[in-house]
């Protein structure tokens, strides 16, 4: 069972709703799909829970990258990070080390698509949820079938859609935004960690 030091509760529907702010601020005309298909499959608790189940401490903490640390992403990710902060959480099992799980928004082909990526203290992947899916179709990127491919990828391996990774057909852009979002994440553990933060 897991014990929340921080009320997450609170804040980690709060994190999430930091990170869906760019979605929010989409022009809703932009997708042909309205609000109804919108498809929450994992709060933030829900997710923690089922990453950390074995957890008995987890602590959230808003990252803010400094100039430096974002350039390092940036320059590694090939991309420029548009987010100010990053909701990571950390977590224990008496003295043993969990890992961290990061929230991430990757655009897929309208929407962005909400994960959860855990990171293990190994810096490979752990598991990789899909929380909200926001287009009508390509939501095959949630089922494990294709989110176990990640699991035990490190920063070595290149995370590139159909080399590492096989891409869904019919869902190519949302493959492209969850491998984009995982890659992401273990830079953001391994920028955060070399920092001492």
């Amino acid at each position: 069972m897991v014990r929340i030091l921080i009320h997450t509760l609170g804040l980690g529907l709060a994190a999430l709703a930091t990170v869906s702010s760019a979605a929010m601020n989409d022009d809703p005309r932009e997708s042909p799909d309205g609000p109804e298909a919108v498809r929450v499959y994992f709060t933030a608790d829900q997710a923690l829970a089922r990453i950390f189940d074995h957890a008995d401490a987890v602590e959230e903490s808003d990252w803010i990258p400094t100039d430096r640390q974002r350039t390092e992403i940036q320059r590694r990710l090939g991309f420029l990070v548009s987010e100010a902060a990053f909701p990571v959480w950390r977590a224990t099992r008496g003295d043993r080390d969990l890992g961290w799980a990061v929230i991430l928004e990757e655009k897929g082909r309208f929407k962005p698509i909400t994960c959860m990526i855990h990171v293990k203290p190994d810096r490979t992947v752990g598991q990789v949820l899909v929380m909200v899916y926001r287009e009508s179709r390509g939501d095959g990127v949630k089922r494990q079938r294709f989110l176990k491919q990640f699991r035990s990828k490190d920063l070595d391996d290149s995370l590139r859609l159909n080399r590492d990774i096989i891409g869904l057909t019919g869902a190519t852009l949302s493959s492209r935004a969850v491998t984009f979002a995982v890659r992401k994440a273990l830079l953001i553990v391994d920028v955060r960690e070399k920092g001492g933060q």
